[in-house]
């Protein structure tokens, strides 16, 4: 699932649900809903007088059918939750599978000034609301840390939070994982990192690759103006990254700090740096949030998404790593500035990949949009990341731990991990390069194996070549078909490949016979 489905405003008493909440909806063009008025619509009373009369277990009763009703509707709404809605056992999760969560905030002082002479008719606040929005606060802080995006309301009239609200889901990507979260494409969303950070995170833990510190330290000013403390670790980038010795001194640095399960790491850098912070956050006091800032296009079209964490070991590449989703990925292509011409056009092989493996749509946006983007069109490349990003969404809300259709994203996979162990993890071919070479090894065998029409193979070929990636390994055949046991994804030492039977159209877990391999390994090395 990768729309947004209904989008519910969670938050305390004075937040601004009910007032936010029909502003959003016309911004959005969608209808509005509002719990409370729901249940009060349908018992006749206010909901004090629910409250006071019928008891609040009735009441909450009441409160979750008509949430129910709004998200059983066919038609994408914005819903204001009643404030105790997600208090309720289970109801978070349920509210987090079917919509779009937005908490929206302010500080206390703030909430009591606005909720005033109202708070009479508000039953859980009672005579003091001073005294109990703390403890609602408290009691609500878990749920509340689940939402996609929080924002604060303090300072802004509602019109200002509607827009903002609408400006951040405008193009957004929903990943529908177990616990699903945002991808954001576009200019200038950097500014909005601390949103997605979760409620009640007090310390924040940005791990960098050491080439774009000063993008790290100017999302790290962002979250000290909200109030947090922000410590950027750097590393060096690239496959050094993802050493045993590298995660082993982030986890160090990070208790040094004094993160705690509340607390957050955020990745600013490459697919490299993505994969060991990561790591880092799910194995820390045994997983705490993370978000990604990526910075090289491979990372925002591919990597970043999906939750897929890891370290390279002797033997080969990821062979040591967990499945920890983020809370949110943040895609800015203005990054991409000072990226390198080598990774930028690296970076293009996963694309080629995701229009070989998707629907026709991505195929017809990557043909359209592949001169511009190579120019580095800031339009054309932030439609081609938002649409393999909506592709690899699509893929891992359906398969998120790699038990089925999610084998399809490593088309090409196969001999590129293959040709990067023997060339050395960096040193030789990079990522893009060595998966372009083994698309081609694939898409060889897909003509022999799968029945895939020729002419979509070499049309495959055709644009990695308009890419510039049209590089060999310097190795021989036998020695890379011997590494390909190895893969993660083997096994009994037999890789299992990913081919086409069209494009638009890839078959998983095909075993083909090695001497094939070794045919189809020898003709792309001299091609």
């Amino acid at each position: 699932m990768t729309e947004l489905g209904h989008v519910v405003l969670v938050g305390l008493p004075g937040c601004g649900k009910s007032t936010v909440a029909p502003l959003l909806a016309q911004r959005l063009g969608r209808a509005f809903f509002d719990t409370d008025a729901d249940v009060e619509a349908r018992l006749g009373m206010s909901c004090a007088r629910v409250f006071a009369e019928l008891g609040e277990p009735r009441f909450r009763a009441e409160e979750r059918r008509s949430a129910e009703a709004a998200l059983g509707s066919a038609q994408p709404l914005v819903i204001a939750a009643g404030g105790g809605l997600i208090a309720q056992h289970g109801a978070i999760d349920v509210l987090a599978r079917r919509a779009t969560v937005i908490c929206l905030d302010a500080a206390d002082a703030e909430l009591v000034a606005r909720v005033g002479a109202q708070a009479e008719g508000r039953p859980r606040l009672g005579d003091s609301p001073g005294t109990a929005l703390p403890h609602l606060r408290a009691m609500r802080a878990g749920a509340h840390a689940l939402a996609q995006l929080h924002v604060p309301t303090e300072g802004r009239i509602p019109e200002q939070v509607a827009e903002a609200i609408a400006m951040a889901l405008t193009g957004a990507v929903r990943v529908g994982t177990a616990r699903p979260y945002l991808v954001r494409v576009g200019t200038g969303i950097l500014e909005d990192v601390a949103g997605h950070v979760p409620h009640g995170t007090r310390r924040v833990a940005l791990v960098a690759d050491e080439a774009v510190a000063a993008v790290a330290e100017t999302v790290a000013v962002q979250l000290r103006r909200q109030g947090l403390s922000a410590t950027v670790f750097a590393v060096r980038g690239g496959e050094h990254a993802k050493q045993w010795s590298t995660a082993g001194a982030l986890l160090e640095q990070c208790s040094d700090a004094g993160l705690d399960r509340d607390d957050c790491i955020i990745a600013v850098g490459g697919g490299s740096v993505g994969d060991v912070a990561g790591l880092v956050a799910a194995t820390y006091l045994r997983g705490i949030a993370w978000v990604v800032v990526p910075t090289t296009l491979l990372a925002m079209v591919d990597s970043a998404v999906g939750g897929k964490t890891a370290v390279n070991l002797h033997r080969g590449k990821n062979l040591a790593g967990v499945f920890w989703q983020p809370r949110a990925v943040l895609c800015d292509p203005d990054v991409l500035a000072g990226l390198g011409d080598r990774s930028f056009r690296s970076a293009f092989a996963e694309i080629v990949k995701s229009s070989m493996v998707g629907d026709g749509h991505l195929a017809e946006v990557v043909d359209r949009r592949l001169p511009a983007a190579l120019g580095r069109d800031r339009e054309a490349l932030t439609e081609l990341i938002r649409a393999c990003c909506a592709l690899k969404a699509e893929v891992v809300a359906g398969d998120e731990r790699e038990s089925g259709r999610r084998a399809i994203l490593n088309y090409g996979h196969t001999v590129g991990h293959a040709v990067e162990a023997l060339t050395g993890l960096g040193a030789g071919l990079d990522h893009g390069e060595a998966v372009a070479f083994g698309m081609r090894v694939a898409g060889a065998l897909s003509v022999v194996e799968a029945a895939c029409p020729a002419a979509d193979v070499r049309h495959q070929d055709e644009i990695l070549d308009a890419c510039g990636l049209s590089q060999r390994p310097r190795l021989v055949a036998a020695d890379i078909a011997d590494q390909l046991g190895v893969d993660k994804k083997a096994r009994g030492g037999v890789a299992r490949w990913v081919l086409l039977r069209g494009r638009g159209e890839p078959v998983t877990g095909i075993v083909v016979e090695p001497d094939a391999v070794r045919t189809a390994l020898s003709q792309a090395l001299a091609a």
